[in-house]
């Protein structure tokens, strides 16, 4: 009898610890939004580059985050993070891949100060948003492309004319084309 009891206990147990994380993920996730495409016009800068690869291509502006697939054409992930809730008002984001290409950290700063308490981890597979604690090391971070190379045009301020050249390349890519 005694032994039934423990396993019992220790099925409510784990039972617990799931719902628990479950509910962790839904608060953060709820500051996750759909890309605010039609705001791309009212934004003041065309976007970052924030991760380059000859296959892939990672993108923040200031109305989402995007990981597109330039091989195969096709968009991997796209989100926008509701920063004021997320972090609080008059705080901006920076966008980095993680080192295994798995996750995109984001993190507040504002002009005057790096908010170092706590960033975000956006988890690609799941598309979960999980809050973290912590300095994250240079080591756990994609190199960022070159900052200083001008990657991006657009002659309309539109979404789906934000157009990506490669490097070395004069042949536009539209990563955000067909998008409302």
């Amino acid at each position: 009898m005694k032994k039934y009891w423990s396993i019992v206990l220790g099925m409510l147990l784990l039972f617990g610890a799931a719902c628990d994380k479950n509910k962790d993920i839904e608060n953060y996730n709820q500051y996750l939004q759909t890309p605010r495409y039609s705001e791309a016009n009212k934004r003041a800068e065309i976007g970052n580059l924030f991760y380059e690869t000859e296959e892939k291509i990672g993108i923040h502006t200031s109305f989402g985050v995007f990981l597109y697939d330039v091989e195969n054409e096709k968009m991997l992930t796209a989100f926008d993070l509701n920063v004021e809730k997320a972090f609080g008002e008059g705080v901006l984001s920076e966008t980095r891949l993680s080192s295994d290409e798995k996750g995109i950290f984001l993190f507040g700063f504002t002009h005057e100060k790096t908010i170092e308490d706590y960033h975000y981890y956006y988890e690609i597979s799941s598309g979960n948003l999980y809050q973290k604690t912590g300095k994250v090391e240079d080591k756990d971070l994609f190199p960022l492309p070159d900052q200083n190379r001008q990657a991006f045009s657009t002659s309309n301020w539109t979404a789906e004319d934000l157009a990506y050249y490669p490097v070395g390349s004069l042949d536009p890519i539209y990563p955000l084309k067909g998008v409302q």
